[in-house]
């Protein structure tokens, strides 16, 4: 096992100081989802469990004029021989800033945002299906519950909601270039996808006006490239499909996301 040490104004300020002391909870207790390089090649010679804490620091701007960070918070990941992965992930984000004025959109943000909310749970798992020295294909699933903190309601009512979602899809993952040498490499993926969300009808009425359904179904597509195991830039493409016609709900959401892994 390897163990790497590394979650209006008012509103806005309450936010900010429940991230930054969720994030002290995470470094004191040492505890969505977007895909990762797997290095394997398909197989290994053992099978592997690791236990990581504060492992990577994402910033993210979406076409929704929304620029946040999130933190990767704690991570255990099981690698199997027969080349499998399961995973569990915990992150917290945080909004820098919002360039839309409206509530109901920037809630939505953190909807459609793999790792978005206040809190975010998530399970990976992935079966490879071919694979050679420099490409890999695979099927994977993402399982995960976020928490969202909406803007505030009327009558004290709870400005706080859950999301449940799943992702399923086709992983393709080609080793673009590598150079034990200079320990470098440049790694490319792609993550079509099928998309569903789920949410209370308290909720959706509350925070989307009732124009999202409470079993909210679409697709998403992630191309991504990865630079030295550290930096990465990730492409996100997502819609979903059954919303309220005309619905700005209904719109294709892209979002581009960097990375540096610690």
């Amino acid at each position: 096992m390897a163990l790497k040490m590394g979650c209006s104004k008012g509103f806005f300020y309450s936010n900010k100081v429940g991230f930054f002391v969720g994030l002290m909870l995470f470094s004191s207790l040492c505890f969505g989802q977007l895909l990762e390089v797997d290095y394997s090649g398909g197989t290994r010679e053992e099978s592997r469990l690791r236990v990581q804490f504060l492992r990577s620091g994402t910033l993210g701007v979406s076409s929704l004029k929304h620029l946040d960070l999130t933190v990767e918070g704690a991570k255990f990941r099981y690698d199997s021989r027969n080349g499998s992965q399961l995973s569990v992930t915990l992150y917290g984000t945080q909004t820098l800033w919002r360039g839309n004025r409206i509530d109901a959109l920037n809630t939505f943000d953190f909807l459609m945002n793999p790792i978005g909310g206040s809190v975010n749970g998530a399970l990976f798992y992935s079966i490879p299906l071919s694979f050679n020295e420099l490409y890999l294909n695979k099927m994977a699933l993402v399982l995960g519950n976020k928490w969202i903190q909406g803007p505030p309601l009327p009558n004290l009512q709870n400005t706080s909601f859950f999301d449940r979602y799943g992702r399923l899809g086709w992983m393709y993952q080609s080793k673009i270039t590598e150079d034990p040498l200079t320990n470098s490499s440049l790694y490319f993926w792609s993550f079509p996808a099928l998309l569903l969300h789920q949410g209370s009808p308290l909720s959706r009425q509350q925070f989307f006006n009732g124009e999202l359904a409470p079993w909210s179904y679409g697709y998403a597509v992630e191309l991504g490239m990865e630079y030295n195991t550290k930096l990465k830039v990730t492409l996100l493409g997502q819609q979903l499909l059954n919303t309220v016609r005309k619905s700005p709900f209904g719109q294709f959401v892209a979002r581009i996301v960097v990375s540096y892994r610690f």
